[in-house]
């Protein structure tokens, strides 16, 4: 399958055959189609389709081409059927996503992962990369309530439960979050003491005015390993490995870390519950094309 994914992003710009497709998951083809919806919840057709919109926003965004010469290159063949076909998925008129500030709908590449769920470590279920998906990050600005973690005291778990308690980030919310997910940013490492900068917040678009209270750190696009952390959040093991899951699957998919962007971060679904036993997180970490 990934293999498959391959294949469509390498072009995505030509004719995808739906037979070489599955010729290559060795599959027959009347069959394929079923089975990747199944996989996957979305139709290989949409897939397709929502990997162009994605992709041609970013073609915006770098304003070389015309609106017209994006459209035709992503497989639209008039200006009218690629502004509509745009502006359902991501809100906003083609032109209007030439603006670095605006927010654009991101669907990333898939990436199947091989997971044993069977494992065990020190009597309980071993945390485990679920999946990784590799998302293009635009720039943005991430803006939150901020401390410094030193080494002592983890001031992290209070910051959060501070932030639940008193809806904190409810400022945030209600605006345009480029990834509509909490973010806990870290970043500014000291090697030589340990500590480092913890943001709680949520990724903004970039030059998005600050409110009152809040700090933020203008990040530089990039391309980011999204990993999913399945394990146990009673023992802390989900937390204490997302990092060296997420930086493992990254390498396995021909990737790197590039840690020249100088941050990471947790990532929470606005309804995790901390208090479940087991549940999954996620973690972010900037990577780039590995050249071996």
């Amino acid at each position: 399958m990934n293999a498959v994914i391959d294949y469509i992003e390498e072009n995505i710009t030509e004719e995808i055959s739906y037979k070489q497709a599955a010729d290559i998951a060795c599959c027959p083809q009347n069959q394929f189609q079923r089975f990747f919806s199944y996989i996957t919840e979305i139709t290989l057709t949409e897939y397709i389709r929502r990997r162009r919109l994605t992709l041609s926003a970013f073609e915006l965004q770098k304003g070389k081409l015309k609106v017209m010469d994006v459209a035709l290159k992503y497989g639209y063949d008039s200006h009218a059927s690629f502004t509509r076909a745009f502006l359902a998925f991501h809100g906003i008129s083609p032109s209007k996503a030439r603006n670095k500030s605006r927010v654009f709908k991101i669907y990333p590449k898939l990436t199947f992962q091989v997971q044993n769920i069977n494992k065990e470590w020190s009597g309980s279920k071993m945390a485990v990369l679920g999946k990784i998906e590799f998302i293009e990050l635009p720039f943005v600005r991430m803006i939150g309530i901020k401390v410094v973690n030193d080494g002592g005291n983890n001031p992290v778990p209070e910051l959060w439960e501070k932030c639940f308690r008193e809806n904190t980030l409810d400022v945030l919310e209600c605006t345009s979050p480029v990834i509509d997910y909490y973010i806990g940013w870290m970043g500014e490492y000291n090697n030589e003491t340990g500590a480092f900068t913890y943001i709680a917040g949520m990724l903004m678009p970039a030059g998005m005015r600050v409110p009152d209270g809040f700090d933020y750190r203008d990040l530089q696009p990039c391309i980011i390993g999204n990993g999913f952390i399945n394990g146990n959040f009673a023992n802390g093991d989900v937390f204490r490995h997302s990092h060296d899951l997420t930086v493992g699957g990254i390498l396995e998919n021909g990737y790197e870390p590039d840690y020249s962007y100088g941050w990471s971060a947790e990532v929470y679904a606005k309804d995790l519950s901390f208090d479940a036993e087991e549940g999954t997180i996620n973690y972010f970490c900037p990577c780039k094309k590995s050249h071996i």
